[in-house]
This record gives C-alpha cells, sequence and structure tokens, in this order.
C-alpha cells in the first residue's frame, strides 16, 4: 500500500510541471509571458530533481527516482526557454536603442 501513495505521489509530481511546461513551449516566444517564470526557482527545481533522481537510483527508491527523471530535463528546458527569451530581450533592446541613435 505505502508502494502505491508512493507511485501516486510520482504522477502528482509530474504533474505539477505539465501544465507549466507545455505554457512555456507554447508561449516561448511571447518575452512578457516568460517574464513570470522565475529563474532561480527554476534552477533550484532542475538542481533538485537531478539529486532526487541520484538519490532515488542509488537507494532503490523508483518512485522517487523516475518522477524526476521527466521533471530534471523539463525544469531545465524551461529555465533555458527563460533565459534565452530574457537574452533576446535584451538583445532586442539594444538593437532598438542603436536605431534610434
Amino acid at each position: 500500500m505505502i508502494l502505491l501513495i508512493g507511485y501516486l505521489a510520482a504522477i502528482i509530481d509530474v504533474g505539477q510541471f505539465s501544465p507549466q511546461l507545455w505554457r512555456a513551449i507554447r508561449r516561448r516566444n511571447d518575452h512578457l509571458a516568460m517574464t513570470g517564470l522565475s529563474v532561480v526557482a527554476y534552477a533550484i527545481a532542475t538542481s533538485q530533481a537531478v539529486l532526487w533522481t541520484i538519490y532515488g537510483f542509488a537507494t532503490d527508491r523508483l518512485p522517487i527516482a523516475l518522477p524526476n527523471v521527466f521533471i530534471a530535463p523539463a525544469c531545465g528546458y524551461i529555465l533555458v526557454l527563460t533565459l534565452r527569451s530574457r537574452f533576446n530581450k535584451r538583445r532586442f533592446a539594444r538593437a532598438n536603442e542603436n536605431d534610434l541613435t
């Protein structure tokens, strides 16, 4: 029974990141939409998921390891999209400043 609870928690854990991942993918070119995502939060979430994956496999706790195999790259991808959006926004702003002068 406790193993079932662990797998149920794993499904819910993956489910909590899925909507944000889907939204980030859909709106990756919308700088305004991407500004609502925290770089620090997703850097922490990515690091945490990688560490939980290592821990889960090292201790043979699949309900911990398996969801984090999905969560780590999902959070990492959101982090990359967020950083890319901010970099492109700054580059676009600089290009507009140069056009005005």
